[in-house]
């Protein structure tokens, strides 16, 4: 009998995922928003995911963010996933590719026929290490990219 398992993150992966955590966790007050990692699976890689604590409406229901760990080079990545996202209706979602060093950020989602789920982002954008970033919802906090990498 073969069962499926999921393979451990590699430790450049893991240390990425915790980075990334610390930084959201202050950026964002646990009195307003949740904060929670996915571990990753055959169909998903390891995310942060910003949520509001509390939410009254099914608009508020959406993440904030979403910010993937992926040891796969960006090419590799199923677009597939990015459509999912902005059909869900997340307005910021983020991919950092470990192995590249480069931190991709999608915004703005709009309908898109051609698209798979119904919608793509029009907003799409690759920052190096040295850049700075900020989540559309904490748009104060930001943080270079070197430091949501493993060295």
């Amino acid at each position: 009998m073969s069962m499926s398992t999921v393979s451990a993150p590699s430790p450049s992966t893991a240390t990425s995922l915790m980075l990334c955590e610390n930084w959201l966790r202050n950026a964002f007050p646990s009195e307003l928003h949740t904060v929670r990692t996915r571990s990753a699976s055959d169909s998903q890689p390891a995310a942060v995911i910003v949520e509001r604590a509390n939410p009254t409406c099914d608009t508020e229901r959406v993440p904030l963010l979403v910010v993937e760990i992926s040891d796969a080079p960006i090419e590799e990545y199923p677009a597939d996933e990015a459509n999912r996202y902005a059909a869900a209706g997340v307005r910021d979602y983020w991919v950092v590719e470990v192995a590249a060093r480069r931190l991709h950020i999608f915004r703005d989602p709009r309908p898109d026929g051609e698209a798979k789920h119904g919608y793509r982002y029009h907003h799409i954008r690759a920052y190096s290490t040295h850049s700075l970033v900020a989540p559309l919802a904490a748009e104060l906090h930001l943080a270079q990219v070197v430091n949501l990498l493993p060295w």
